[in-house]
């Protein structure tokens, strides 16, 4: 199980959670109020090793829980739909 969230990468329609010596891929869209984008939706059932294993149930709500905690002391920007 992975520890800690490293380094978070974004585009257009996915988001790479770099944990150390693995990566975690996601896909999901920019949500925008009133013309101003204010976040990332990532879509759950998207969430995967870069292998392409999806992430389980447990290690999706772990990998929430990891990114809760990075952005302690960086901007908070992604939606989760778990």
């Amino acid at each position: 199980m992975i520890k800690a969230v490293t380094r978070i990468l974004t585009n257009s329609s996915s988001v790479t959670f770099e944990c150390g010596d693995v990566a975690i891929i996601g896909d999901g869209e920019f949500r925008a109020l009133s013309g101003k984008v204010d976040g990332f939706i990532l879509y759950a059932d998207t969430l995967r090793y870069e292998n392409g294993v999806k992430l389980s149930r447990e290690e999706q709500e772990n990998l929430k829980r990891l990114y809760q905690h990075f952005v302690l002391n960086h901007e908070d920007f992604i939606d989760w739909d778990i």
